[in-house]
């Protein structure tokens, strides 16, 4: 008996000692995993040429859920990288610019920047030539016709003034109103109200192209009134109707509205362009300029101003003669151009009016490596 009693013990002693184990075994897995994962740099490798002390800016992004992320850079390139920022936290993707700065002597000066986070690090190659003379190349991409407006604040397109709308047993009176937009493109269409005196217990309605669009109760009806216009229910010529109703014994006293003013105001949409312009991680690394050109045809004497970002970098504004030929190595801050493979240029007006862009060819510059 006193032999199974031991056996037992022990048995209950071996069961307690695996648990502790598997529990270190699992606490020292949790303590020496890493709580975040590595930080991840694009692009992989960067290689520029450079004249023999000057300076010039590039970018990369790091992309992750970062803490206290540090930057450095080895090798020959310690004294040639500097930093705008570090130790910082990283949110999905962040974009760090970095400043190089070329020594006196000609050469090749290599090494990595590291980006080194709680979960580990990672690198990108960089290879720095410093020569005596730069070459440019380019390349050409040419650009679809296209048109931009802008059309500024709504426009009143018909009105009428110093009407009265009534129904009664013996007298019936409306007001119609016909407008045509002067554009197809419309953002928001609205009749305006503008009513000094109503009487009875009917009510007005209002219509559009035979389309109820309002109906409330004379006596319930504010001095002014805005009706919106369903978009999709206008045509190239529309017909609006201001009438009043009345039902049942309400015939026999009428009802009627005293309208001073109304209104169709319409706001037509503006009309930007935009386009991708891709570039390789060569034309990044080593950009020089980018070059527009067009032929603008406007439809008023005097132009309307221009605006153009690339990345939603100002690089223009102003207004153009016939001819636009723009050559861009910075925005109008005079910072550098924050370059990507995908990059966004968009066109737009900044005062009233419509320019149709016509023959147009861009050209990236970059010197050749």
């Amino acid at each position: 008996m006193k032999s199974q009693a031991s056996t037992k013990i022990i048995d209950e002693f071996a069961f307690v000692l695996l648990a502790a184990l598997v529990f270190i075994g699992i606490m020292l897995v949790f303590w020496t995993t890493p709580q975040e994962l590595p930080p991840s740099l694009e692009p992989r490798i960067i290689s520029v040429k450079m004249l023999p002390n000057s300076q010039k800016m590039i970018t990369f992004k790091i992309k992750g859920n970062l803490t206290s992320v540090n930057l450095i850079a080895n090798d020959t390139l310690s004294n040639i990288v500097s930093f705008s920022e570090n130790n910082f936290n990283v949110y999905g993707e962040k974009e760090v610019k970095v400043t190089l700065t070329a020594p006196s002597t000609y050469g090749r000066y290599t090494g990595c920047i590291i980006a080194r986070g709680k979960g580990g690090e990672d690198t990108i190659e960089v290879k720095i030539d410093v020569v005596p003379t730069l070459t440019l190349t380019s390349r050409s991409l040419r650009i679809p016709d296209f048109k931009v407006s802008y059309y500024g604040e709504e426009k009143v397109v018909d009105r009428r003034s110093n009407f009265t709308v009534e129904k009664s047993l013996l007298s019936s009176k409306s007001a119609k109103i016909i407008f045509i937009p002067e554009r197809n493109e419309i953002e928001e269409a609205k009749l305006k109200l503008f009513i000094y005196d109503s009487h009875g217990s009917g009510s007005l309605v209002v219509k559009l192209n035979r389309k109820t669009i309002f109906k409330e109760r004379v006596n319930d009806l504010n001095f002014f009134l805005e009706i919106p216009l369903n978009i999709s229910d206008i045509k190239e010529e529309n017909l609006i109707s201001i009438e009043v109703e009345n039902e049942g014994f309400g015939i026999l006293f009428g009802a009627s509205c005293d309208i001073s003013n109304a209104e169709v105001r319409v706001k037509y949409k503006s009309i930007p362009y935009s386009f991708e312009l891709p570039l390789s991680q060569s034309e990044i690394d080593n950009f020089y300029a980018i070059e527009i050109s067009s032929f603008l045809v406007s439809d008023s004497q005097l132009p309307p101003s221009i605006e153009i970002k690339i990345n939603n970098q100002k690089v223009f504004i102003g207004k153009p003669s016939k001819e636009l030929k723009l050559n861009i190595t910075k925005d109008l801050m005079g910072n550098n151009l924050l370059l990507s493979q995908s990059n966004n240029v968009s066109i737009s007006l900044i005062t009233e009016g419509e320019i149709s862009f016509t023959n147009n060819i861009m050209r990236i510059y970059s010197y050749s490596t």
